[in-house]
């Protein structure tokens, strides 16, 4: 699966840096999804909103856990199509983490 993953990431990052391939592992950003669902829930106005930002705080996690880079060292433009392509990849596990707070 996480080559799977990664193989379609790749296919469509083919003419961007591949920074964020390089040191994301989209099995991490899956397994922080739920830590972070409620209270991004809280912050966003829609499911659009909440699947990129969700996305967006665990790959931000990441990269200062593993790399103690901050939001303000990270290439902007990249990791913004990073975080939305990679929102794409995840969609399933965002939609019933989205669903599980919206019925709360």
């Amino acid at each position: 699966m996480k080559e799977l993953i990664r193989h379609i990431l790749r296919e469509e990052l083919l003419n961007e840096s591949s920074f964020f391939l390089r040191r994301v592992n989209l099995d991490e950003v899956k397994e922080l999804l739920p830590i972070n669902a409620e209270q991004v829930f809280y912050e966003t106005d829609s499911y659009e909103q909440f699947k990129y930002e969700l996305t967006l705080r665990a790959v931000e996690t990441i990269m200062w856990n593993d790399y103690e880079l901050g939001w303000e060292d990270l290439p902007e433009q990249e990791e913004i199509e990073f975080v939305k392509r990679a929102s794409n990849v995840l969609e399933k596990t965002i939609k019933k983490l989205y669903n599980i707070q919206n019925r709360r």
